[in-house]
């Protein structure tokens, strides 16, 4: 949801009309915005000050939020700063998450490791060392990876008094992740990642590959440099760290040139229990291996001097930059417990200690939390720096007390849960109480505010409506109001207090309740949009065109490629595609409207109470997700299935007739049919709709990370693979004659495992299994079967092979369901069917199981057989 920055700054200045004693909280910056700072040069290591203008916000995760900025104004009274430069554009980071959640995840998972607020953000010492490792790991680039655009340039280093945080200004790199590229041979670059000779004529997905053996070389360089740490941010398999790296714009003729690391600052420490994704397991066994438990970004000085010492005339200029580099890692590490790495030092280093309370005052002040005059009192007393940072520690002592006292007294039985509840939340609310007397000893502006506002009504109203307009400012960043109506309940404070409970609810619901205009648009995008879409040829085309431009803008299209789609905008078949995709986008509410349905008549007809319907609701929706073809999809297919007939045109719809009928997959089904005619539309819709669902996945659903290639070439790539060695072998049975007799031996043989598998269990355990018991044998043998059949049908064509393997199923089944009848009637006196005087019903009942599973496996198998690598060492170019 998008907003305008001149409504911040409205609110921002309503804010400064309250005139109170306290700032406004600041998270964000908005385009447009002027910051001055007393920035360091990283090498040489010259201070200035810098006149910063914001151009854009790029984005946030756990480690900060990057902007592109503007140098308006430099004062270098020192000497230039290396690579500034006034009208220069530059990545400004600041090391402070933009998100709450986001941010208090982050410190608690850093102070589990280390027993120190995050580093990076309140210690200017480690965000020098991080700028420095970053420098000099840039001039081993030059040398291994022969040039030093392969890092990113750090410039300076600066704090954000605002923020309270820590921050550095870098090279802006005009770059984009990976491009999604058509591959028709997933199977040649499998073989090519587990080191297989594969020819180059066989592989495809070359800025793919580049990226990838690019990590492995920068990662290869990190270790050998010592900066072993920051190696977890290149790491392949973590699955998240390719965004990491960017291709820069002016190197799109080259597939693997241009690449660049970009991002050095680590955002969540490495816990030895807490891997972030499977490829962090070998990373935490290689950490302990190094004697680093908890691992962030530590490096090894000793391995880093030996390598400069290695190559001295190429680190001549940065010898400086080293040497600080050296001190600037002793305070560092000195500034935090860390008991994984200090552990007897803190018993009996007074220096470590000094280093480590001095470094507190700094984080302290860094982060706002004291004023320059009480870190000037605290700096010089180490006991009174101990007694203030022991009550900075109460709050969280007294939230995990609040939870622990309720966990406790509730399990041992000590007290009922009411009264254990009741206690618990007395001890757990005493931490914001805490937290305030802490900051309100440290700032003397936050005493004098709360003074004024316990001895001025005025004045607390005052502070009352600065708090609101706060709250007014995250609501409208986070879409809960529009621009207009938060200037609205600016003026209206009874309106905004009605919102305040809606507060609690999800951004989208709480806009949806309180702006009719906006729900309406909502719903007349979810129903009446759709409907539009299909009869409407102009809406269909703006709906094309806003796409593109949207992959143009996310590196998904070059210009040249916007150009080509747009030119054939108005064919006819795209066209139709446009009207499929607008039936397909009518189809995703029918699933949800149908669960809702049939567990509210599900409920009723079995008049369950409240508890007991509850988990037979949720059992019931959760089916109708997982389940592979549900009723959207199958209205989908239908409708594919109703083009195929209208035009009888099998040819243009043979790919999409087949995945429309299946749920997810189906969404693809005509990006991946429209490959051969316009494969870079086809190309751009596969991604665009295929990826787009990943990015709701936490942390590995990150715009260029590897989940969303994973998932690109599964729903676009690999259909287009397997249409290509169907393809191959159709070619390589061109000569060869239709062979059809030996699916009756199949048959044979299928039904004959499945009457004997009855007899030996009746021999030996006098018990005649069922058709669960013999799960193994139900999936194995038509599936065995029906890949047999269709590898020996000669040069029959795909649809008779599987036509064959579907009738191969058939006659197994109905052959093993009377031989297996057949022995229970002879060999069980009190066989079911004849007990309840029903053989006929039992075996009819029993043919009709079998004749649905067989088939349908025997189909699978045929699938797959068809499917698989072509085993032709000269057609294919390498042995498979």
């Amino acid at each position: 949801m998008s907003y305008s920055p001149d409504t911040i700054r409205r609110l921002s200045q309503a804010f400064e009309d309250q005139r109170l004693l306290r700032p406004l909280r600041v998270t964000r910056y908005e385009p447009g915005t002027r910051l001055q700072y007393e920035v360091t040069g990283v090498a040489p290591s010259r201070k200035a000050r810098a006149d910063l203008e914001i151009e854009r916000f790029v984005g946030g995760g756990f480690a900060g939020q990057v902007y592109r900025v503007k140098v308006v104004g430099l004062d270098e009274p020192d000497g230039p700063v290396e690579g500034l430069a006034v009208g220069g554009s530059y990545a400004m980071k600041i090391l402070v998450p933009p998100s709450r959640f986001s941010c208090r995840f982050r410190d608690t998972v850093y102070a589990v490791g280390f027993q120190a607020p995050f580093q990076l953000q309140c210690n200017p010492a480690a965000a020098r060392a991080g700028a420095l490792w970053q420098k000099l790991i840039r001039r081993a680039a030059a040398l291994r990876l022969g040039t030093e655009r392969a890092v990113v340039n750090i410039h300076a280093t600066f704090v954000d008094p605002v923020m309270g945080s820590c921050g550095e200004l870098s090279e802006w790199i005009d770059g984009r992740n990976w491009r999604f590229e058509v591959d028709d041979r997933l199977e040649a670059r499998r073989h090519w990642k587990h080191g297989q000779d594969v020819p180059e004529s066989d592989l495809r997905s070359p800025e793919y590959r580049a990226k990838q053996q690019f990590m492995a070389a920068f990662v290869q360089l990190l270790h050998d440099v010592g900066a072993h740490e920051f190696a977890r941010q290149y790491e392949w398999w973590t699955a998240k760290s390719q965004p990491n790296v960017l291709k820069r714009t002016d190197s799109e003729a080259d597939p693997a040139a241009g690449l660049t690391a970009v991002d050095f600052r680590a955002g969540l420490a490495l816990l030895p229990l807490l891997p972030m994704s499977p490829g962090d397991v070998p990373l935490i066994a290689k950490g302990v291996a190094r004697g680093s438990l908890v691992q962030f970004d530590r490096g090894d000085l000793h391995k880093l001097r030996a390598f400069i010492e290695q190559h001295e005339e190429h680190f001549a200029d940065l010898r400086p930059a080293f040497n600080e580099l050296t001190e600037q890692e002793r305070i560092y590490r000195n500034s935090q417990p860390d008991v994984t790495h200090n552990h007897v030092r803190l018993l009996h280093d007074g220096t470590l200690w000094g280093t480590m309370l001095d470094s507190t005052v700094t984080g302290w002040r860094v982060r706002n939390r004291i004023d320059d005059a009480a870190a000037a009192k605290l700096r010089p007393h180490r006991v009174l720096t101990l007694l203030f940072c022991l009550l900075g520690m109460l709050p969280a002592l007294a939230a995990m007390g609040g939870v622990g006292l309720f966990a406790g007294a509730w399990i041992a039985g000590a007290l009922s849960w009411p009264v254990a509840l009741a206690a618990g939340l007395l001890v757990f609310l005493t931490a914001p109480l805490l937290r305030f007397v802490h900051r309100l000893i440290g700032r003397a502006d936050l005493r004098a505010h709360y003074a004024s506002i316990a001895t001025s009504p005025a004045y607390a109203l005052r502070a009352i409506r600065g708090t609101g307009i706060e709250r007014l400012i995250g609501w409208v960043r986070r879409g809960r109001v529009s621009d207009e109506r938060a200037l609205a309940l600016l003026r209206s404070p009874l309106r905004y207090t009605l919102h305040l409970p809606l507060g609690l609810l999800p951004a989208g619901l709480h806009r949806m309740l309180t702006d009719r205009a906006f729900a309406l648009g909502r719903l007349r995008f979810l129903f009446v949009r759709p409907v539009r879409l299909y009869f409407n040829a102009q809406d269909r085309e703006q709906w094309l065109r806003d796409m593109v431009t949207e992959g143009v803008r996310r590196g998904m299209l070059t210009p040249e490629e916007e150009a080509t789609i747009l030119n054939r905008i108005g064919e006819p078949f795209i066209q139709k595609y446009l009207q499929s995709l607008a039936v397909h986008v009518c189809t995703l509410p029918i699933t949800q409207i149908v669960s809702v349905i049939v567990a509210a008549w599900y409920v009723i007809a079995n008049d369950l109470s409240f508890a007991q319907a509850w988990d037979k609701v949720l059992l019931i929706l959760a089916a109708f997700q997982i389940t592979p073809i549900s009723p959207g999809s199958f209205v989908r297919g239908a409708y594919v299935l109703y083009l195929v007939i209208r035009e009888r045109n099998f040819k243009d719809y043979n790919i999409a007739v087949f995945l429309g009928f299946f749920k997810y997959v189906g969404y693809l089904a005509f990006p991946v049919q429209m490959a051969y005619r316009y494969p870079i539309l086809a190309r751009f819709m596969a991604g665009h709709w295929a990826t787009g669902a990943v990015h709701i996945v936490p942390v590995f659903g990150e715009h260029g990370a590897l989940l969303e290639h994973g998932v690109f070439d599964t729903f676009y790539n690999y259909p287009l693979t397997v249409r290509r060695r169907l393809r191959e072998r159709a070619q390589l049975r061109e000569h060869l004659a239709p062979r059809t007799w030996h699916a009756v031996p199949w048959a044979l043989a299928v039904a004959a495992a499945f009457a004997a598998a009855g007899a030996v269990t009746l021999r030996f355990w006098e018990v005649l299994p069922a058709l669960n018991d013999l799960w193994w044998l139900v999936v194995l043998g038509p599936l065995l079967a029906g890949a047999a059949v269709a590898a020996g049908a000669g040069g029959s064509p795909l649809p008779h092979r599987l036509l064959l393997a579907a009738l191969t199923g058939v006659s197994a089944a109905v052959l093993a369901a009377v031989l297996y009848s057949t022995i229970g009637l002879l060999a069980v006196p009190d066989f079911p069917p004849i007990q309840h005087g029903a053989f006929w019903v039992g075996l009819v009942s029993l043919i009709g199981w079998q004749v649905f599973l067989f088939t349908l496996l025997a189909i699978l198998g045929a699938f797959i057989a068809e499917t698989r690598p072509v085993k032709d060492v000269q057609r294919v170019g390498y042995r498979t």
